[in-house]
């Protein structure tokens, strides 16, 4: 396959290009800035330095489309986007970016008639626990986001059905969750690698949302998870939750500090303010996909993994 990552020099593009590398795929990297650092991190350095970067922006339909078939491209996988804070502090670029740059890469899955577009929506879309009672969210309840990050990325899943009816295009939405490991450096959710980070590095660290209970999903769980989504049977269902390990954010800094005991973790009090547990039968169901590592194990890897990069992280 011939694969272009948007964002792929980002936490989970990095990782999707190494497994992709890996199984023997062409891959491109489309990206506004080349910079390799979190490749780096995430594969061997000669693997890094040789990824294929074609620079543009996803907001710029006529760039995309001419490197989409200058490559040969067959695949997207559509990682670009801003986060939460970014989108909070300015909404019209934020519709822009996060909207309008998606359904971009839609466009150019019909107008090149290509075989699968993977995209990275949110768990954001759903609400707070209040709104569903306190139960584990469906795959297919209705959405509140409280952030205009997930509002944006709930209008695309509405676009990405759109263009599956209308026009036969082969599109599967990926909601992820509070996504952690080597490489995850923006994002409000990224507090939990910050925490492993420091703890590898014996660097103090004050853990934000101390009473809640969140979604911990490795980063490599979701890379495996993009990868089958990229060749799986077409599925029913288009948009996904993909689920981690529903732990409380006190449990992982109570086991990060039992494999780190001289770590200097505080804990902060409060809630990130949405839900956090969710059924994802879906799409073990009718993807096959399963996640395979726990919080411990995640963090054990990823602990494992900064300790072997402190040399370049930490000179």
């Amino acid at each position: 396959m011939n694969v272009l990552i948007t964002g792929g020099f980002g936490c989970i593009g990095s990782y999707a290009a190494r497994d992709l590398l890996n199984a023997g795929n062409q891959v491109v990297i489309y990206d506004m800035v080349e910079d390799r650092s979190i490749p780096r991190m995430t594969m061997p350095t000669e693997q890094a330095e040789a990824l294929v970067f074609e620079p543009g922006d996803i907001t710029d339909l006529p760039a995309l489309l001419r490197v989409v078939k200058s490559r040969r491209i067959d695949r997207i996988v559509h990682l670009a986007s801003w986060q939460v804070p970014a989108c909070q502090a300015n909404p019209p670029k934020a519709l822009r970016v996060v909207s309008e740059g998606t359904i971009n890469v839609f466009e150019a899955a019909r107008l090149f008639e290509l075989p699968r577009v993977v995209w990275a929506s949110s768990v954001a879309v759903f609400g707070s626990p209040d709104d569903y009672g306190g139960k584990a969210v469906k795959n297919d309840d209705p959405h509140y986001p409280k952030f205009i990050y997930g509002a944006n990325k709930s209008l695309c899943e509405r676009y990405a059905v759109h263009y599956v009816n209308e026009y036969g295009c082969d599109i599967i939405g990926l909601r992820f969750t509070s996504v952690y490991g080597v490489g995850r450096t923006r994002g409000l959710s990224s507090f939990t690698t910050k925490m492993i980070e420091a703890a590898a590095y014996d660097e103090p660290y004050t853990t934000p949302f101390g009473d809640d209970i969140v979604d911990w999903q490795y980063v490599e769980d979701v890379s495996s998870a993009v990868c089958l989504a990229l060749t799986a049977p077409a599925p029913k269902t288009r948009n996904f939750t993909v689920k981690g390990d529903y732990r409380s954010v006190k449990e992982g800094v109570e086991h990060l500090r039992s494999l780190v005991p001289s770590a200097r973790l505080d804990v902060e009090p409060g809630i990130f303010g949405i839900q956090w547990e969710y059924d994802a039968s879906a799409l073990e169901r009718e993807l096959g996909f399963s996640p395979q590592y726990t919080m411990e194990r995640g963090i054990e890897r990823a602990l494992e993994r900064f300790r072997e990069l402190k040399p370049l992280l930490r000179p």
